[in-house]
């Protein structure tokens, strides 16, 4: 492989590095997002090892760092940053069409880095896989039961009664403080740009529609949102979408893939989506 940096977008703001296999690349490519506000190498240098180990597998990839995070400055106009985000990852793309010829890409992300992947994913048509690590997660009834078992198991009855009764009066003074108007802090938070279970359903059926190859995975740090495996399932049954995607849950692996066995089982769950995207929707349509 051969690793090439460059500087890219309509202002040459963003930041990159292009990984390339050793002869000519699979016409399918792979974006590293960027995790938050880690920089392009990602948590533990994760994203390094997986465009290392895809440029083996014959796939070009590019790691690059939205504007305004780790070596990208913001543009001269920049938007919101969602849609800022989006073009960004659209840079990437046509950056890769222009230098190489490469049409059809797969995004992955982890937490900020999945939805501003699943945002771009629905604005281009040239992305035919998704991969979303600790992205939206929707609340279902077995999954606040796991919690809690989880969070009480061991404890005393009195342990238990103490905490619900605190919880009870935090509950209570806080209505309490918004109707009298104070404190402003407690006022309800803005609305945030999680996407509704319908639009979800929606978005994720056009994704999927179009022949786009559609992975979640849930890690056991993102415990008070996915709690179990085939939770996603239980939150949209009735959904064709579910049988044509597919959601792992891992327990044993962090948000940020700590440990050496997480970031194996990570980067084996990408060849794979890889090499289902490759097969399954570019092989098809070539």
């Amino acid at each position: 492989m051969k690793e090439l940096a460059t500087c890219l977008g309509p202002d040459q703001n963003l930041v990159a590095v292009v990984t390339l296999p050793d002869g000519e690349p699979k016409p399918l490519a792979f974006l590293m997002l960027n995790a938050g506000v880690v920089h392009r190498i990602g948590p533990h240098r994760t994203s390094v090892k997986i465009a290392r180990r895809l440029a083996e597998l014959g796939y070009a990839t590019i790691r690059f760092d939205i504007s305004g995070v780790g070596d990208s400055r913001p543009p001269r106009d920049a938007l919101p940053f969602r849609q800022q985000a989006v073009l960004d990852i659209k840079a990437a793309m046509d950056h890769l069409q222009d230098r190489y010829q490469l049409k059809q890409f797969g995004l992955y992300g982890i937490c900020a880095g999945a939805m501003n992947g699943y945002a771009a994913a629905l604005g281009d048509e040239r992305v035919v896989g998704l991969f979303m690590f600790d992205g939206y997660a929707f609340p279902t009834g077995k999954a606040s039961l796991v919690r809690f078992v989880s969070n009480w198991r061991g404890r005393s009855l009195r342990h238990v009664l103490g905490a619900v009764r605190n919880r009870m009066r935090r509950v209570l003074v806080g209505s309490w403080m918004k109707k009298d108007g104070n404190p402003a802090a407690l006022a309800p938070p803005a609305a945030s740009t999680h996407p509704t279970k319908e639009r979800f359903a929606v978005d994720l059926q056009t994704l999927i529609g179009r022949g786009a190859r559609v992975v979640s995975l849930y890690s056991g740090s993102v415990f008070e949102e996915y709690s179990y495996q085939g939770q996603l399932s239980d939150a949209f049954k009735g959904h064709s979408f579910l049988t044509q995607m597919t959601c792992h849950y891992a327990p044993t692996v962090d948000h940020l893939v700590t440990p050496l066995e997480a970031q194996r089982h990570l980067i084996e769950l990408i060849e794979d989506w890889a090499g289902d995207t490759f097969e399954k929707r570019v092989l098809a349509t070539t």
